[in-house]
């Protein structure tokens, strides 16, 4: 059953989002040519963002969104790719910002989701195929108000757990060889408003879609010779896999068949945890930097309260400690972390006194390689 509370983290399957799009009518580029690409800002802890605006023509304002990270979203040529064996009938892949491929499948106007290369669990990336029974339909190009679009697929992934990173393989119930993950996907998709959204210096006339997920997680794991067995209700399904209902909201304009920005919700307080917003007329206008490839971390939210996420980006495959240091620059904690893409981590801050840190990336040889400031706060 569908609900209509909203929350979403975007760990697993991640493909029904960047192309959920619409296009006009006599445009001759629906889809993005190989070649193009497409850059990405996302914010994982926006602020002021009120998305229940719904008079006649709101102004949905993202200007306070801070992005600090320029991500890549890239058409790429099928035939090119070894991992499109796995897609028969694509004919139109994406590589995404979090390293996954996906693969579609073009029909006129319309685009399927066949399925991706490289999905997460326990926040790693496993380069394994993802192929849905049921093909997605994952742009609308004559969508109306209120219309309502809906979808169920599955998808059986199997892997040797020598993927997994040891401390993922502990994290299992029992010590097996191979895993079997069975997912069952319902989506549900309305379009439900239309108005501006508005930037820094500038605004978009936008259609926005509002997109209901619902996972069924389902885990088999084989030990030596015996038969697949169900440990299901041993695995935790957030932690591993991310929450089960999923929500979002995608902003599209008449022009193009990507969204301008999507939207994911806390569970919880139903405000916004995460904002994607594609930058070209950004890149153009100001001549921003194309890529962001230097290693770097950020903390959010900063200034925090209870806990903070250490997100590192762009680092070399490695064994790294992050560490937060008082006014006095005193090292007061530090973790270990085992870099395979890019990671985040997340540290309960709930013991700290309230105050100005440091918190810094250290790599395997003791050098502190970046330092940047944190404040923590009390409630």
């Amino acid at each position: 059953m569908l609900s209509a509370l909203p929350t979403f983290r975007p760990i697993v399957f991640i493909a029904l989002i960047v192309l959920s799009g619409r296009y006009t009518y006599g445009q001759s580029n629906y889809f993005p040519p190989v070649g193009d690409t497409m850059y990405v800002l996302v914010d994982r802890a926006p602020e002021y963002f009120d998305l229940y605006r719904f008079q006649n023509q709101p102004i949905w304002d993202i200007s306070s969104v801070k992005a600090p990270y320029l991500r890549a979203v890239v058409p790429v040529e099928v035939s090119g790719l070894s991992e499109s064996m796995h897609f028969t009938g694509s004919n139109y892949a994406l590589r995404m910002e979090d390293r996954t491929l996906h693969f579609y499948k073009r029909e006129g106007r319309d685009l399927y989701m066949l399925g991706q290369y490289g999905m997460y669990i326990y926040d790693q990336y496993i380069p394994v195929p993802v192929r849905f029974n049921f093909p997605f339909l994952v742009n609308y190009p004559a969508s109306e108000s209120g219309h309502e679009w809906e979808y169920s697929s599955q998808a059986t992934v199997q892997f040797p757990t020598s993927l997994l990173l040891p401390s993922n393989q502990s994290r299992l119930p029992v010590k097996a060889d191979s895993i079997r993950l069975i997912v069952d996907i319902d989506r549900r998709t309305s379009e439900d408003g239309r108005g501006y959204l508005k930037y820094e210096i500038m605004s978009d006339e936008v259609i926005r879609h509002y997109t209901i997920e619902e996972y069924r997680f389902r885990t088999l794991l084989k030990v030596g010779s015996k038969p697949w067995q169900d440990f299901s209700t041993y695995i935790d399904i957030n932690q591993a896999y991310g929450p089960p209902l999923r929500y979002r909201y995608d902003f599209f304009v008449e022009q193009w068949g990507v969204p301008v920005s999507s939207v994911w919700l806390d569970p919880h307080t139903r405000r916004p945890n995460r904002i994607k917003y594609w930058v070209r007329s950004y890149l153009n206008r100001f001549n921003r930097p194309v890529e962001h490839n230097d290693p770097d971390i950020y903390a959010y939210p900063n200034p925090a309260i209870g806990y903070v996420n250490i997100e590192m980006n762009n680092l070399k495959p490695g064994n790294y400690r992050v560490a937060l240091f008082n006014f006095l620059a005193q090292e007061v904690y530090q973790i270990p972390v085992e870099v395979s893409s890019d990671e985040t981590i997340r540290i309960d801050i709930t013991e700290f006194e309230k105050g100005p840190y440091l918190y810094a990336l250290i790599d395997q040889y003791g050098r502190r390689i970046i330092t940047k400031r944190l404040t923590i706060l009390k409630p």
